[in-house]
């Protein structure tokens, strides 16, 4: 057997690298691992003392960089500051990067923000930055990225009112700001490649419930309520428009593992109730909420089920990807009504979910052995509730039961490219 040999990592060409916002949430971990790569970082914020809306100074600070990586803007929810402040700080950019030749400019913006004409304020500011940019006169690269865990720990400074944090009704699949920063700086050491591929975290969660998690965790006094936003932007939330689309690039921790990293908790609160039965007392465990409506959420789902003393295990067959919206909710709830239903009819007998990624489809199955029913053998039902949304995403289920009891329900749906 040959001896095996340490893999050498490639000779990065050292750069000056210029971080607009480089002392934010993201621009921190991207002026670090500039630094960490060999690079000499530049940054550009007001505590630098560089204005980037008014624009003084920029081209001689620029002078010798040769990449930017913009991860700056305006703090306002209002989208006509939100445009104003974009467009100031990407024009200003712009211009001054052309005057200094530097040769390479980044943009972060956000998963989903053209997905209707009119939505969210904020997100109007950054379409009209990658506006700016696509028709600027510097080669740019463009990352989409969703939320970022950090997102719940800024709701209790940025949405504060009194003993209230007021979070929006959303869906999103939040990722570590560290790395948004690390997919920043690999595309900082290549060529300009234009619009590139979405980057998200791997597990779609709901943003309030996150919000809850961090002040449990961190001990941050707060009510955390949520709130349906009006209009088009409060519909862009809810209906799963900021989740990662089907050929992102998925990384880094779920926000439980990135949690426990900050605080040393997951911020889940679970009591046990005790119940008394015949005089003798029974602890069991709550039943769990189920998690947002996603097959990234499969193994939380059935995980809660355990915990609350249901025989059920899961597996997953093929590589998991990311699916659009509504297949995935669907798939979701398929397999949740699965598991309800082959668990409260029989007894004595272990369950198996399974979650297939088949090449164009994805299928959800629970299933049983020969089994004792708690109800009349032949009334059996199939997924009354998700039948309807997978036959209209042009799917199917089915459902095998037989007399001894053993019993099977899967649902299938196809997942376009």
């Amino acid at each position: 057997m040959a001896e095996s040999r340490p893999q050498r990592r490639p000779q990065r060409t050292p750069q000056r690298i210029a971080i607009a916002g480089g002392t934010g949430t993201v621009g921190r971990f991207v002026t670090e691992l500039v630094r960490a790569h060999g690079h000499e970082p530049v940054v550009l914020s007001r505590s630098t003392g560089v204005d980037l809306v008014a624009g003084d100074g920029l081209q001689a600070v620029l002078r010798g960089v040769d990449t930017l990586i913009d991860v700056s803007g305006p703090a306002t929810m209002s989208a006509a500051a939100s445009i104003r402040g974009f467009q100031a700080i990407t024009g200003n950019l712009l211009r001054a990067e052309q005057a200094a030749g530097v040769r390479h400019h980044i943009a972060l913006s956000i998963v989903g923000i053209d997905t209707v004409e009119k939505g969210y304020g904020y997100y109007q500011g950054k379409q009209a930055q990658e506006r700016l940019v696509t028709a600027g006169p510097v080669p740019w690269t463009i990352l989409r990225a969703t939320q970022f865990h950090e997102f719940a720990r800024q709701m209790f400074t940025r949405a504060k009112l009194g003993p209230f944090v007021l979070v929006p009704t959303m869906r999103s699949q939040p990722i570590a700001a560290s790395e948004v920063a690390a997919r920043l700086v690999e595309l900082a050491e290549g060529a300009p490649q234009g619009r590139v591929g979405d980057l998200a975290g791997p597990r779609v969660e709901r943003m309030a419930d996150l919000a809850r998690r961090y002040g449990r965790a961190a001990g941050v006094p707060g009510r955390v309520v949520e709130l349906s936003m009006p209009g088009r932007g409060g519909t862009q939330m809810r209906n799963g428009s900021l989740l990662a689309p089907v050929d992102a690039q998925i990384a880094g921790p779920d926000f439980t593992t990135w949690l426990i990293e900050q605080t040393g908790s997951d911020g889940i609160v679970q009591a046990s109730q005790a119940h008394r039965i015949a005089g003798i007392s029974i602890v069991r465990e709550p039943l769990p909420t189920p998690p947002e409506p996603s097959l990234t959420n499969a193994r939380e789902l059935i995980a809660g089920l355990q915990r609350a003393g249901m025989p059920i295990s899961l597996t997953i067959e093929g590589e998991p990807r990311p699916l659009a919206p509504t297949i995935d909710a669907a798939a979701f709830e398929a397999l949740q009504e699965g598991a309800a239903l082959v668990l409260t009819r029989t007894r004595g007998v272990d369950a198996t979910a399974c979650v297939r990624y088949l090449s164009g489809a994805v299928e959800v199955e629970v299933t049983h052995g020969p089994a004792r029913l708690t109800a009349p053998g032949r009334v059996v039902a199939g997924l009354d509730r998700s039948r309807s949304e997978v036959r209209r995403l042009g799917g199917a289920t089915s459902v095998d039961a037989r007399d001894d009891g053993a019993f099977r329900v899967t649902a299938t749906i196809p997942t376009p490219q």
